[in-house]
């Protein structure tokens, strides 16, 4: 907090304008000896010519920031200069050589953290921002930069605090206080139920900010792979009139109406004595049993078949979509399916059908992970700490412990609370989220 750091901000790499941005109590030395200006006023751009060592380093704009009125809340300059690798890395080197050092991982964010300019899970939502692949991902990481799920979390804090003070108020006062135990226990109960409902949301969440997993099965040439590559528009699979052609789990991405899903081709299931091949089907078996959704292929030209009874007995408990493949060659629907969407995976007729349907089937993880704020796993293990301590106070409370033992479990509480926010963290906590960002962050 007390030395002078300096990184590129900007990604690596040929382009209009790259950023090298220096924090800390000498950046405004170095800088102003670096473009040759004494005076300057705070956030206002200047232009000049950077030297070093009697030579012209770049021809940069450079804006000035006093503490605490910066990003970082110390002092902070930020230098925009041509956006080149070698004349980037000749500014950047020069600053280091004026007395700089080199920052480490995501430590101007954390310094912004540690100055009080922004919380953990605003810290947190900064990451996300940037590691944002899906709309909703980057509307939920907006929102926690604004504060939304710090709100949620004081809401939790003052009520949890009330209850507390309620109880210390009788423990100090036995004589004139006398602890309202079903007002209490009704107010921990209704905290609890929340946290509940916020924890099962927030695991949606995270299955949102992840990417929804969805996986495609069939009997092999059923036109799983040419599924694939339809929805992925690119060749990412092989597609051949040999079954059995896809013998292991072959993964892409996609955005559907702005929400992600990462795709899973399975290997075609059947049974077969071949070695290779029952072990691309077993790891199929499994990626089924992990996907948010299947899509169940069925080859229009064959109708239902022994083979696809065998596959359909592990998927109808699944949340699955019959998918009648190949409609522009064949018309052989010998089985009725609820929601069966019928399409050519080649030609790509009615994909939108089979695109707003699996929307339709997704759509509780949507609904209830916009709902939630939490978009961290370090969030969600927080959180579900906080309830099994709210839940231990309950259950004290109704098995006639003292008051005093009811006030741990509710401080217990009060301190996860103040870890998710960042009232209280240990150096691991900070090492562990900052070591995701990049350099210049």
């Amino acid at each position: 907090m007390f030395d002078t750091i300096a990184a590129i901000s900007s990604p690596l790499g040929t382009g209009a304008i790259s950023v090298v941005r220096i924090d800390g109590p000498k950046s405004h030395d170095i800088a102003k000896k670096l473009v040759k200006i004494s005076n300057v006023d705070y956030r206002r751009v200047y232009h000049a010519f950077m030297e070093f060592e009697g030579q012209i380093v770049d021809e940069v704009n450079i804006v000035f920031y006093k503490s605490p009125n910066s990003y970082t809340g110390n002092d902070l300059v930020e230098i925009y200069g041509h956006g080149g690798i070698l004349v980037t890395r000749k500014v950047l080197e020069a600053v280091l050589k004026s007395g700089a050092r080199l920052a480490e991982r995501g430590e101007f964010t954390k310094r912004a953290f540690l100055n009080g300019k922004i919380s953990l899970v605003q810290a947190e939502s900064i990451y996300q921002i940037i590691e944002a692949k899906s709309e909703i991902s980057l509307k939920l990481s907006f929102e926690n930069l604004k504060g939304k799920l710090s709100e949620e979390i004081e809401n939790y804090r003052s009520r949890l605090l009330n209850i507390l003070a309620e109880i210390e108020v009788s423990i100090d006062y036995p004589d004139d206080m006398e602890v309202d135990f079903d007002n209490i226990f009704n107010l921990l109960s209704k905290i609890d139920q929340e946290l509940s409902l916020k924890i099962e949301n927030s695991k949606k969440a995270l299955t949102l900010n992840k990417g929804i997993v969805m996986a495609i099965v069939g009997k092999p040439n059923s036109g799983k792979s040419t599924l694939l590559n339809k929805l992925l528009e690119e060749d990412r699979a092989i597609v051949t009139d040999i079954p059995g052609t896809t013998r292991d789990v072959i993964k892409g991405e996609i955005d559907i109406n702005g929400i992600h899903f990462v795709i899973v081709d399975t290997a075609g299931i059947r049974e077969t004595d071949d070695v290779v091949e029952s072990i691309g089907i077993q790891k199929s078996i499994k990626e089924l049993e992990k996907a948010d959704i299947v899509l169940f292929v069925l080859d229009s030209t064959t109708g239902f078949t022994k083979e696809d009874e065998y596959i359909f007995e592990k998927v109808k408990k699944l949340n699955y979509i019959p998918v009648w493949n190949k409609c522009d060659i064949g018309n052989n629907f010998n089985k009725e399916f609820k929601d069966a969407v019928k399409i050519s995976a080649l030609t790509g007729e009615s994909f939108r059908s089979l695109e707003s349907m699996i929307l339709s089937k997704v759509s509780d993880i949507i609904e209830s992970g916009e709902s939630s704020h939490v978009i961290t796993q370090r969030q969600l293990e927080v959180l579900e700490r906080v309830k099994r301590n709210v839940e231990s106070a309950i259950f004290n409370l109704k098995s006639g412990y003292e008051v005093d033992v009811v006030s741990i479990d509710i401080r217990k509480a009060l301190e996860e609370l103040d870890v998710l926010i960042g009232k209280r963290f240990s150096d691991d906590l900070l090492d562990t989220i900052f070591s995701n960002f990049c350099v210049g962050k």
